[in-house]
């Protein structure tokens, strides 16, 4: 099913739009996922406005009717806004994101909030105060993370959509893991505006659906200029649909991708995926890489360092978790984070403010940003002369809940070629290789070739499914 078949039922009167938000309510109460931390419960009140407005032939909007789930890192007027955190455990935004106004706008319903690693810091939902999020596919497995729930939710057929947030692969893992399409577009296409922050230079939204058709659908909704955010597009993006041909385009690999520690499934999987392309014309062509064995260095560095920069706001004074039991500011200070956060985000908070140490100048961090400096240029350079650069999502397949629990390290051994897009600023898409439990495609195109990438995305679905 899809949002066009969804939105053409409700225009031909098979079901309301009450009815049908009542069935996804239902379903999403019924099953033992833990993928939402809160559900809408004003979503059935939603429903028959949009009914009402159906019935008064008004128009409607791009989205009319469809239910849409949303991380709990984005914020939502008077529904909670947790981060998956003691911290911020009641806490209720007075406010939407531009994201979400831009889907309201359009007639969408925001379904509920859902279950996250805490402030968007771990890659399997593990570190969230409200427990972890189990894989539809196989619910003794981690679902991947950050954007843990949404991409359960979808895999699980609760809902056709779900917003995410991506600073290194944290939508894109899940939608792997949970074998469903995850898309991160080119930095600046979608505000940030009302994203609780992890890491600035490298957090956007993405989105999560079942099919890239659905996906280019949401991203021309949420995408938008937003004066609010100095860091969003100036002018309207154009995500039309377009057939891609293959023929002739040149895609590059990356020779032997078992230094890069890559399970020998995952690498079956990915041949599979370069067959298709290939019997579509596809030039493929292996290269090697001076810098990418350096990326999740890098990325620990910078993003631990602007999480240590964006976490000093929650002080237990202005709003979140707030105890009782201190006995000047300094004691508050330190009895709000270690009783507020949780193990994770205090140690990534402790590892940046040490990169950012004036006691050595910053070394660690000013070198972790000269390495980023040269991995951009490398992959913008890759990109100038091939059309995509393909990899695999995730160098491994989903592992069992609890399994790595006590390597806190672990969180970055499989998003070695997602951190690499967030890292250039480029764009990438997770496309399911076969089903079940496998391993995907990720598509990597230069920034702002969103439209391109989307189309190509749509057209390896169409030859995978031909096969």
């Amino acid at each position: 099913m899809s949002l066009e078949k969804v939105i053409e039922k409700y225009k031909n009167g098979e079901i309301s739009v009450e009815e049908n938000i009542s069935n996804v309510l239902n379903k999403i109460k019924e099953n033992e996922l833990n993928a939402y931390i809160t559900i809408n419960e004003e979503a059935i009140e939603d429903a028959k406005k949009l009914d009402e407005k159906l019935k008064e032939n008004k128009p409607l909007g791009k989205l009319f009717g469809i239910a849409v789930a949303i991380k709990d890192n984005i914020s939502t007027k008077n529904l909670k806004t947790t981060c998956a955190s003691k911290m911020l455990e009641d806490f209720k935004p007075v406010f939407d994101a531009t994201v979400i106004e831009n889907l309201k706008k359009e007639d969408a319903i925001i379904i509920g909030k859902t279950n996250m690693d805490e402030f968007a810091m771990g890659g399997s939902s593990e570190t969230s105060y409200f427990g972890a999020v189990k894989n539809p596919l196989d619910k003794t497995l981690v679902p991947g993370g950050s954007s843990s729930g949404s991409a359960a939710t979808v895999s699980n057929g609760d809902v056709l959509i779900a917003l995410g947030s991506d600073t290194g692969g944290s939508v894109r893992e899940p939608a792997s893991y949970c074998n469903v399409v995850g898309y991160y577009p080119t930095y600046s296409l979608v505000s940030r505006r009302g994203v609780v922050s992890m890491a600035n230079s490298l957090d956007q939204v993405g989105v999560v659906a079942k099919n890239v058709d659905d996906v280019v659908d949401v991203i021309d909704v949420i995408s938008s200029p937003d004066e609010k955010d100095m860091t969003s597009i100036k002018e309207k993006y154009d995500f039309s649909k377009e057939n891609y041909d293959f023929s002739g385009k040149k895609i590059a690999i990356f020779k032997d991708l078992k230094q890069f520690g890559t399970e020998d499934s995952v690498i079956e999987d990915f041949n599979k995926a370069i067959e298709i392309v290939k019997n579509k014309g596809a030039i493929v062509e292996e290269i090697e890489s001076e810098y990418i064995k350096y990326a999740n260095m890098v990325y620990n560095i910078v993003m631990s360092s602007e999480v240590s920069s964006n976490m000093s706001r929650f002080d237990g004074i202005r709003y979140g978790f707030h105890p009782t039991d201190y006995k000047d500011a300094e004691d508050l200070f330190l009895k709000t984070r270690s009783r507020g956060f949780g193990e994770e985000v205090q140690r990534r908070i402790a590892t940046g403010t040490m990169y950012l140490s004036a006691s050595d100048g910053q070394k660690i961090y000013k070198q972790g940003l000269k390495v980023r400096t040269l991995l951009k240029r490398e992959i913008n350079e890759i990109l100038k002369k091939y059309d995509f650069i393909f990899t695999p999502t995730t160098t491994d397949l989903p592992y069992k809940l609890g399994e790595k629990i006590d390597n806190p390290l672990s969180s970055y051994d499989s998003g070695i070629f997602n951190v690499i897009v967030n890292l250039s600023s480029t764009c990438a898409i997770s496309v399911p290789i076969r089903k079940g439990l496998s391993g995907s495609l990720q598509i990597i195109g230069a920034s702002f070739d969103d439209k391109n990438l989307l189309n190509a995305a749509r057209a390896f679905e169409g030859g995978r499914d031909e096969n």
